[in-house]
């Protein structure tokens, strides 16, 4: 460990960078693979660095149980010596940086939205950590964000005096610094204070998020001599020059050069080569997956020009409303579309109590519920003023009144009652017994079955379902009493 970061700490002399010269002509291709990290132990490679016999890598998250861990792997990509473990374990680191002193520093500063399975919560407080050489372990120095809102960050650079910069993935290219000295071990975090933007530009790459890669910054490095940086998205690597260690200026007036980095898996780190004339590169992928570290030679492309990025800039009208939607807009979409379907749910539920609220004060007057109709004694004749108003529920009709024959009871899920006998008469509109209906008054004998009409004299309170009001006699040889209403055609004798 300690010869790694020997390794480190002696930066070569600064090469001519091929990025510092006139643009390239030459549309540029994919990098070129160095080797293939054993996915089984470190496949999410979200910080890299390069060093004297190889590198330093760290996976975005800790295994299941266990602690985040940084790697040591040699020149090719096999994992030596012992993984060093964090004490306590980071939340989410996310990018490597080595300073002049040859000290590494781990970029602890993720925190993913819930769409990308983070949570709802902010971190009350993000961190980087630092390794001196010859530590056995990183030391944590905390650090918030002064409003307490949520971001979510996988770049980290160090300014020319070592303060940590940190640039944010969601929002898009926020660029914070730290107000005041770290404190290690802190419980409390030092305050953060934003000191400009980069925006990313839509280069058109190809990449596995489409429009989404292209303002996607994921990672971001210094050259060994400290006189470039380099901040990554999914699809491109943006190189600025850095005069008097200032790399905030650098970034925020600067002008970069644009390296395409087509369609790697899912590229997230980035770092210098230790000569400083290549950019070495690797992907966050699932265990399943072998994905290679890859190396670039810089470049200088003005996308949608001559040797563009991948494609040509489309003209304004050819543009989709999609590919002009940042991070944060979709971020936006998503929660304006969450508060219209609130909206529309109290809706339906003021509706719905609403139409309850209409429906009790209908039934507290004897209204009809649900289909309930008045009935006639025939279809022929009109209602009588006298006739039953008594509320029936589900599409009973009541029948008409005593005078006429007719029960004077409700009736519920079809029952009625009226005059006349069962199913059994000869006359034919006694077998018209549909819910509510009464037949001229006929008393046969035999009385009724379920769903029939009872004789004279007088009515009989309501049914249930399906029952007639009162009668001498059943068809399950009669019933008598002198109570009223019965169930299920029952008919009491009067």
């Amino acid at each position: 460990m300690t010869s790694l970061l020997l390794g480190l700490a002696a930066p070569a002399a600064a090469a001519p960078s091929p990025s510092a010269g006139a643009p390239q002509s030459a549309a540029p291709g994919a990098g070129q693979p160095v080797c293939t990290p054993d996915s089984q132990k470190i496949n999410e490679i979200s910080g890299l660095v390069a060093t004297a016999t190889g590198y330093m890598a760290i996976n975005d998250s800790a295994p299941a149980g266990g602690k985040a861990r940084i790697f040591t792997l040699d020149a090719a990509c096999k994992v030596v010596g012992t993984p060093i473990n964090y004490d306590p374990t980071a939340r989410d680191p996310e990018d490597l940086a080595v300073d002049k002193n040859g000290t590494l520093w781990i970029a602890d500063i993720g925190d993913n939205t819930e769409a990308s399975g983070g949570s709802s919560t902010p971190r009350p407080t993000v961190a980087v950590w630092n390794l001196p050489q010859g530590a056995k372990a990183p030391v944590i120095n905390r650090l918030a964000y002064p409003d307490g809102k949520k971001r979510d960050a996988e770049a980290m650079l160090l300014n020319g005096d070592g303060t940590p910069i940190i640039i944010t993935k969601d929002p898009v290219g926020e660029i914070w610094v730290p107000e005041g000295p770290l404190q290690p071990n802190a419980s409390k975090g030092v305050k953060l204070t934003q000191r400009g933007t980069f925006t990313p530009q839509e280069t058109k790459t190809a990449n596995p998020l489409a429009f989404l890669g292209w303002k996607a910054i994921t990672g971001a490095a210094s050259s060994p001599d400290g006189s470039r940086v380099v901040i990554r998205t999914y699809s491109d690597a943006y190189e600025f020059d850095v005069q008097g260690g200032d790399v905030i200026k650098a970034i925020t007036t600067g002008k970069p050069r644009i390296t395409p980095l087509p369609n790697e898996a899912r590229g997230e780190a980035i770092t210098y080569s230790t000569d400083g004339k290549q950019y070495i590169t690797a992907s966050d992928v699932p265990s399943d997956v072998k994905a290679p570290i890859l190396k670039y030679t810089p470049q200088n492309v003005t996308p949608g020009k001559g040797g563009g990025a991948v494609l040509p800039t489309p003209k304004p009208d050819d543009r989709s409303f999609l590919e002009d939607l940042t991070l944060q807009d979709i971020t936006y979409m998503v929660a304006a579309i969450g508060v219209l379907g609130l909206i529309l749910v109290v809706a339906g539920i003021i509706g719905i109590r609403r139409s309850r609220a209409g429906r009790r004060a209908a039934a507290s007057s004897t209204g009809p519920v649900r289909g309930s109709a008045r009935a006639p004694v025939d279809d022929d004749l009109p209602p009588s003023p006298d006739d039953n108003t008594t509320g029936t529920v589900y599409g009973a009709r009541p029948a008409a009144s005593a005078a006429r024959g007719a029960s004077a009871g409700g009736t519920v899920y079809g029952g009625g009652g009226g005059l006349g006998g069962g199913p059994q008469q000869s006359d034919p509109r006694a077998f018209d017994h549909r819910p509510g209906y009464a037949p001229p008054s006929y008393e046969p004998p035999g009385g009724f079955q379920q769903g029939g009409y009872p004789p004279q004299p007088g009515p009989s309170q309501g049914s249930v379902y399906g029952g007639g009001g009162g009668g001498r006699y059943d068809q399950r040889g009669g019933y008598p009493g002198d109570h009223d209403g019965h169930e299920r055609g029952y008919a009491p004798h009067r």
